[in-house]
């Protein structure tokens, strides 16, 4: 069993798809369950992150073209968009920054791909 630390830190600055099959010694997730390899549950990531933060190198601005899940904080809010193609979607801002720093953390276990949240 690999500890709830690594596992937190792989869904959040890594790979999850492929650190479950190499953990779990297989080609692709197919057949497997990634509750095979993740144990942790959404209440530790958050608990994680209040402690060491948000991953920083993730953390953009609204001048970033980069496609994908954005945030960053400004003057004291928080901002979080979807951007696709050159389009912004699903803007959100959070003048308070508990409730940003829960939906940044399930958008991102989301976007994991584990079905984890």
């Amino acid at each position: 069993m690999v500890d709830k630390e690594t596992q937190i830190k792989i869904l959040l600055y890594g790979n999850a798809f492929h650190f479950a099959c190499e953990t779990l010694g297989v080609k692709n997730m197919y057949d497997h369950s990634y509750s095979e390899v993740f144990t942790v549950s959404k209440e530790e990531v958050l608990a994680y992150t209040a402690v060491h933060g948000l991953p920083h190198n993730e953390r953009t601005g609204k001048e970033d073209r980069n496609e994908g899940f954005h945030f960053y904080e400004e003057d004291g809010e928080w901002v979080t968009f979807f951007r696709e193609r050159g389009h912004i979607y699903d803007e959100k801002k959070f003048k308070d920054s508990e409730p940003a720093h829960r939906y940044i953390v399930e958008t991102w276990l989301k976007l994991s791909g584990t079905g984890l949240f």
